[in-house]
């Protein structure tokens, strides 16, 4: 009796999640999924290891009802339904999701579905505890180079070091290695100032020490989780430590501030509006050594494009914004800003749906009238606590489409014969 009343109340409190685990290759993802597992079995919960089926909707197949946990590995293999899948198993089926995978191919690429992923997880976390494997360098790595393998010549040799000889990553998707003019190919973490698109030999460049490396750091989350927060926070810190910085805003977003960051605390940052991304470019200073760009969501994809250029230069940039809109999709650039992100944090907020209190809350709940919004509204509604909501997966609405005009009835004339 005791046992079984036990399992009803764990059936109860199964919320379901989904986690996400990127990085470059040897950033430890698949120990991370061995470590989820492991946890698991000593609770005495349900775990279940999905292969790789070539489908992404066959994976549904093979889920077990009585699974309390799933993990999948290389997900950067599948295509974009996976994005669904995955959430229907945590959202519908109740399921804690733990998946890992490449967030860039070995070309600097965005690979597969794992952008959009990282927007839809509950929690995700860009794995940067390797250091690049240039010799000498000690920045982080968070990309993946190909190299080109030459009998013993696989790996970079420092002297000072010995033999670089890292072992095969299971979670790098380079199991069967591709090959390039007959030759199979190896794959080494680096930072993005040693990375290049084409396989390398087996020599590093050594002009790295050349200019400083900059860095792209991206804040993200729901409404009210403190994205805009900690972006002051950061900004603070470089202010302190003497960087020069520049802060930058979307001339819509005019709720609290018109010319600084503001947080819905009221916490401020002097920043500059405006309208594009091209204002933006032309606004930056050759002096500035730290950019902070706020409600990144509502610039055009070309911001992905400037952050790279500015990070390539040597810039410290720092951008927040939401990663879903209020139907929970990817909201603009976020996606593909969260894959060339060299650090992701990914902030929670307290689930504000009546009753729950959970803290996991990763979803922006936008309410008309305190219904919630129709699902063919605008994307864009400018607002705060009286629009919106933060809240958990399981308590997101979306709303009914608006109704519209009823066109009159129109009846058709029949020509009768006399």
């Amino acid at each position: 009796m005791i046992n079984e009343r036990y399992r009803e109340d764990r059936e109860h409190q199964r919320l379901g999640s989904l986690t996400v685990y990127c990085g470059p290759t040897h950033s430890g993802k698949t120990k991370k999924l061995d470590g989820e597992a492991e946890r698991a079995q000593r609770q005495g919960r349900r775990m279940q290891r999905l292969a790789a089926p070539s489908d992404a909707n066959r994976l549904m197949d093979q889920l077990d009802p009585a699974t309390e946990l799933i993990t999948l590995d290389d997900a950067q293999r599948y295509d974009d339904r996976l994005v669904d899948v995955l959430n229907d198993m945590a959202t519908v089926h109740r399921v804690d999701v733990v998946v890992a995978g490449w967030e860039l191919d070995y070309t600097g690429r965005p690979a597969g579905p794992m952008p959009e992923l990282m927007c839809a997880a509950d929690v995700a976390l860009k794995l940067d505890d390797g250091v690049c494997a240039q010799p000498g360098c000690r920045n982080l790595a968070s990309r993946t180079q190909g190299f080109l393998s030459s009998g013993s010549r696989d790996f970079p040799h420092d002297k000072s070091s010995g033999s670089r000889d890292f072992p095969r990553d299971k979670s790098s998707g380079s199991r069967d290695f591709p090959r390039v003019d007959g030759t199979p190919e190896r794959f080494l973490p680096v930072c993005r100032r040693h990375h290049t698109a084409e396989p390398r030999a087996h020599a590093f460049q050594e002009v790295w020490f050349d200019e400083p490396a900059g860095s792209l750091d991206l804040i993200t989350g729901c409404m009210f989780s403190g994205k805009t927060q900690e972006l002051i926070r950061r900004l603070d810190q470089a202010h302190y430590a003497g960087s020069t910085i520049q802060a930058f805003k979307p001339a819509l977003d005019d709720r609290y501030a018109i010319a600084a960051v503001a947080s819905h605390r009221e916490i401020r940052f002097p920043a500059i509006a405006v309208p594009d991304v091209a204002a933006l470019a032309e606004q930056v200073r050759d002096d500035t050594r730290v950019i902070g760009i706020d409600e990144a969501q509502f610039f055009g994809h070309e911001i992905v494009a400037l952050a790279e250029e500015l990070v390539n230069r040597g810039r410290h940039v720092i951008v927040a914004g939401l990663d879903l809109d209020f139907l929970a999709r990817p909201f603009g650039p976020m996606p593909l800003l969260a894959a060339y992100a060299d650090r992701l944090t990914k902030l929670q907020a307290s689930c504000q749906y009546p009753g729950c209190g959970s803290h996991q809350a990763s979803r922006t709940q936008r309410l008309v009238d305190g219904v919630p919004a129709p699902v063919d509204g605008p994307l864009v509604v400018i607002g705060g606590a009286a629009t919106y909501q933060a809240r958990c997966r399981h308590h997101h609405r979306i709303g009914v489409p608006a109704r519209s005009e009823p066109e009159p009835v129109r009846v058709a004339e029949e020509s009768i014969d006399l």
